[in-house]
């Protein structure tokens, strides 16, 4: 065995340049294939932590499904019957609403479109912070009596404007000035991370939105079903509304809806990218196996020797083997290095800019896999010429010129 695989690879050595050609396509497919799963496992794996973080017992609900325009009818916005309604439901804890907008904001003559959010300043408020997964990093949050204080998330501070804009910087927003009390700990959801965060009264006065929610968040009492009550919340929502199961203007989640949501587009997306990498490793197993025919076909003189002075076909045909399959582990091997690599640098760009902590996954699975995949490719690519070869008479070869 061990003197099969030295032939095997001093034969393939001995066409270099051929061989690294044929390696290309092998190499290209796996280093997708490895960078992207390990990519999608990682961010995977940091956005169920984030659900996690959040709870499992949080609902959110937020208008949707009526829409004139673009915009969301005035039937569709959540008032304050909706969030009594919702208060009122068997199985709910406590709940309470949100205001989430945009609106012009100016640092040092800068001027930035940035979300800007009115929270309770109540007993509710922890519940809205859980639910949008914010944590001060720096100062303190903000009170019921900070009219024109704000709280500032993680990119404002930190690259959303030229300059820093740290504690106690002023901020116009909505041609008002306001004072940074407050900077959050990154969330990794840029409409947390580049939004300025006030009470929402005082949201409401500046962007002139006297009633009304953009979110509604509830927590469900310990011991209750979260499904059946989100069921519920639907229902008496659906009543208030007058409407039928199936034609509702507003949207329900949980945690655990949202985190299949995101799982599903990010199947999706893996799945369409490991579809065009396939091509490229089909590419590859077509250029395996044509470099295995132009290697019979050079060799035929050398398959007569060997058949001549006693080689069986199973040993001609396994010495083509264990060489296509060593074109096939040899890319494998290279691909799987340079995706590592790239996943890796890849995890560290959008740690760097999303401010998502993101860890590429390289698992023993992923790894060990991406190499016995590329060569049982090889093997399969080499099938049919190594029967070609076995296949010879040692007379007609030896006559082969």
């Amino acid at each position: 065995m061990i003197e099969y695989i030295k032939m095997s690879f001093r034969n393939i050595f001995r066409r270099k340049r051929r061989t690294a050609l044929t390696v290309i396509g092998i190499f290209i497919g796996i280093a997708a294939v490895v960078s992207l799963v390990s990519l999608g496992q990682g961010l995977q794996t940091s956005i169920q932590a984030e659900f996690e973080s959040i709870g499992g017992n949080k609902l959110f609900i937020n208008p949707g499904g009526d829409q004139t325009q673009g915009q969301l009818s005035s039937s569709a916005r959540l008032t304050q019957e909706d969030l009594s309604v919702i208060r009122s439901v068997q199985g709910v804890d406590r709940a309470d609403g949100a205001i989430f907008m945009s609106t012009g904001v100016t640092y040092n003559d800068e001027l930035r479109y940035l979300p800007v959010i009115g929270i309770p300043t109540d007993q509710n408020q922890d519940l809205i912070l859980e639910s949008w997964a914010m944590e001060v990093g720096e100062g303190r949050l903000v009170r019921e009596n900070d009219r024109y204080n704000i709280m500032a998330g993680s990119r404002i501070a930190r690259n959303v404007f030229s300059e820093e804009a740290g504690i106690r910087s002023k901020l116009e927003v909505n041609n008002e000035d306001f004072r940074i009390i407050g900077i959050l700990e990154p969330t990794g959801d840029p409409s947390i991370d580049t939004a300025v965060i006030m009470p929402i009264s005082a949201a409401r006065e500046t962007m002139d939105r006297p009633d009304g929610y953009d979110w509604i968040f509830a927590s469900v009492e310990e011991g209750s079903n979260v499904t059946e009550t989100k069921a519920d919340v639907e229902e008496a929502l659906r009543n208030r509304r007058g409407l039928r199961e199936g034609r509702e203007d507003f949207t329900v989640s949980t945690s655990e809806d949202l985190l299949e949501s995101f799982n599903s587009i990010l199947g999706v997306v893996t799945g369409v990218v490991i579809g065009i990498a396939s091509i490229s490793l089909f590419v590859g197993a077509v250029g395996i196996m044509n470099t295995m025919y132009t290697s019979v076909t050079q060799r035929t003189r050398e398959i007569g020797v060997m058949k001549a002075i006693g080689a069986q076909k199973e040993q001609i045909m396994f010495i083509f083997l264990l060489e296509s399959a060593a074109i096939g582990f040899l890319g494998g091997l290279m691909g799987l290095l340079f995706g590592a690599g790239l996943s890796m640098a890849g995890a560290f760009a959008i740690t760097q800019a999303a401010s998502l902590q993101i860890s590429a996954y390289l698992g023993p699975e992923l790894l060990l896999g991406s190499l016995l995949f590329s060569t049982i490719l090889g093997i399969l690519s080499g099938v049919l010429p190594a029967r070609r070869a076995a296949g010879l008479e040692p007379a007609e070869a030896l006559r082969y010129e």
